[in-house]
């Protein structure tokens, strides 16, 4: 866990000086929102929870590290984000003298998100509705078992998502305070059938088309912005990702995230508002 705060520090410290100076700017996101693009680059702590009736009883948790790279635009109209991301936990049984207590939790992830606005009228918040396409994988690697070495769950759909966003001022600064839900609505999901010895066995999966009532994919994050005086910005997030999969068995897995993201501007050039 040292060694990711560590990485997180040294992280956060060279994002500062790519950023230069950040003086006070105007407030180009007033009552309008000013179309901007970003590549983003982000690099965080986790604590991941996970459970799998197909392979144990136990519940197995521990910290890792998580990492993200994308893209994201907005205008006044839309809200568009492209991302890919993975994070990697070291997870132990959360239980006295409990066998096979060392494993290892890997989740990864990619999507893309359309939202437009709605209530423009409204001038303290920005909200944007719409969809995005996923596909998410998880697996636990259990090194201990003598057999049920693997557990994985792998849905690939659509979901429902928002992005609120509100602009604020606070010690002479401009800063940017947003939330981003994203739920499922229907996936192609693959699940183990069997889970057992390395064999052929183990590679079967089942496979099917799952709806809210046999998946439940919560991505929530909440995020604050501070604008720099380059167009870049600097974002603090923390994230909450939940995973209800009862395809095949029952599959459940947490993760909390706090990341620092450097959100590199590209300015658009003589492009109209919408």
């Amino acid at each position: 866990m040292k060694y990711t705060f560590v990485c997180v520090l040294f992280f956060s410290l060279n994002l500062l000086s790519i950023a230069q100076n950040t003086e006070s700017l105007p407030r180009p996101l007033g009552g309008g929102v000013s179309p901007q693009k970003f590549f983003t680059l982000s690099l965080g702590t986790t604590w991941q929870t996970r459970k799998d009736d197909l392979f144990s009883p136990l519940t197995y948790s521990g910290y890792g590290a998580e990492l993200h790279i994308g893209a994201e635009r907005i205008k006044e109209k839309r809200f568009k984000k492209f991302e890919i991301w993975g994070n990697a936990n070291n997870i132990r049984s959360r239980v006295k003298k409990g066998y096979n207590n060392l494993a290892y939790g890997f989740r990864y992830g990619i999507s893309y998100l359309l939202a437009y606005r709605v209530l423009p009228q409204n001038k303290d918040f920005k909200l944007y509705v719409g969809g995005s396409a996923f596909h998410t994988s998880s697996m636990g690697y259990y090194p201990g078992n003598v057999n049920n070495l693997f557990s994985y769950n792998a849905p690939t759909g659509l979901a429902a998502s928002s992005f609120l966003m509100k602009n604020f001022k606070i010690f002479k600064r401009e800063w940017l305070l947003s939330t981003q839900l994203s739920i499922p609505v229907v996936a192609y999901d693959a699940r183990p059938s069997y889970i057992g010895f390395i064999d052929v066995d183990n590679l079967t999966k089942e496979y099917g088309i799952v709806t809210l009532n046999k998946l439940l994919n919560i991505d929530w994050r909440w995020q604050i912005d501070l604008p720099l005086s380059n167009g870049n910005r600097l974002r603090a997030i923390y994230r909450w990702d939940y995973m209800g999969d009862r395809h095949v068995g029952v599959f459940k897995t947490a993760t909390q995230t706090l990341s620092i993201e450097m959100m590199f501007n590209f300015p658009y050039k003589n492009k109209p508002l919408n």
